[in-house]
């Protein structure tokens, strides 16, 4: 039983989560019905008159998301002349060095872009929106939020903390169902990129060049937390290739960054990188396959498997760790 202080923080706690989990729900609700507005914006013709990224001078290790891409683009609504910022619904979240960097240089200055503009509100503007990348990540977070507010709020209204038959608390079985439902994900990730390979087997090819191809080398920073031992600091480098290639549809100009669906990979491994790098030179030409609905998705290798069964060996491990920790819980708790 829990004692009046201990209920009143139960409460407090549960109230506050249940109150999160609802302001992502309600906003990841938003945001899926903002995406499927912004399909049917009117599409104009905008040039990009910024893209660079803001970081600090100096930090600590590239594994920090400590950096933010920087676009900005002109275009026209009728008879005004406006400027835009905003890439995809939910905005930029700060990120790595390299992946805002990566994001940057998919926008060069001077590059005809396709901007999407509400009829109703020309100030308002995206490029990419049918850009997922934080509704995924505002998914998660909503199921754990909820499970969370779940098992806070049934303490809170029984006046104790559950337990299964055998003494076990039931808020201990949410940790397993958690990995289980990142293996879920991980799935849905594997089915959605095996779709992609796929269907992009038949896109329409366009003629592209390579305009940059080379072997980056971020130094990621690991503090040990042993409390029984002093605090040590050990610098892991790691390395993977920054790739774009230009090319055009119609009178668009766009920058690919993927080689392939696998997307890219990080690897401990210099000389791993350094071949990856060398496979294509700056001024190559080669075939990019452009998703005909959305000319800015684009693969050079589409038929590649590199790096595909990541998401499903993710999603075999969760099943296994989340799987058998379930498994054990159920037997020593109902047992």
């Amino acid at each position: 039983m829990l004692d009046p202080q201990q209920l009143m923080w139960t409460r407090i706690a549960a109230g506050i989560f249940v109150l999160l989990s609802g302001l992502m729900l309600s906003n990841l609700i938003r945001m899926r019905g903002r995406m499927q507005a912004a399909r049917s914006w009117d599409k104009v013709e905008g040039i990009i008159t910024v893209s660079s990224v803001d970081r600090p001078a100096a930090h600590a290790s590239d594994d920090q998301n400590d950096a933010k891409p920087i676009i900005r683009y002109r275009y026209r609504a009728g008879d005004q002349e406006l400027e835009g910022d905003q890439v995809a619904v939910g905005g930029i979240a700060m990120t790595t060095p390299v992946l805002a960097a990566k994001l940057a240089g998919r926008y060069p200055v001077g590059a005809h872009v396709d901007v999407y503009v509400d009829p109703k509100h020309p100030t308002e503007a995206l490029l990419e929106p049918a850009a997922a990348q934080n509704v995924a990540a505002l998914a998660a977070f909503t199921i754990v939020f909820g499970l969370i507010a779940a098992t806070l709020t049934a303490h809170a209204l029984a006046g104790h903390v559950l337990y299964a038959a055998r003494n076990v608390p039931l808020f201990v079985f949410a940790l397993p169902i958690i990995v289980l439902v990142g293996g879920v994900f991980c799935v849905v990730a594997y089915v959605r990129t095996r779709r992609l390979a796929s269907a992009s087997l038949r896109w329409p090819i366009a003629a592209g060049r390579i305009t940059h191809s080379e072997m980056i080398e971020e130094i990621v920073e690991e503090t040990s937390d042993d409390d029984d031992k002093p605090r040590t600091t050990k610098l892991r480098h790691r390395y993977q290739v920054d790739l774009r290639y230009a090319y055009k549809v119609g009178k668009r100009d766009f920058t690919g960054t993927e080689a392939n669906w696998g997307g890219t990979m990080i690897t401990g491994l210099r000389e791993v990188a350094e071949k990856d790098a060398a496979r294509y030179h700056p001024g190559q030409s080669v075939q990019v396959y452009y998703d005909p609905d959305r000319p800015g998705h684009a693969v050079l290798e589409p038929s590649s498997g590199e790096g595909a069964l990541a998401p499903l060996i993710g999603a075999a491990v969760c099943a296994v760790v989340g799987g058998v920790f379930l498994t054990i819980l159920i037997k020593v708790g109902f047992a």
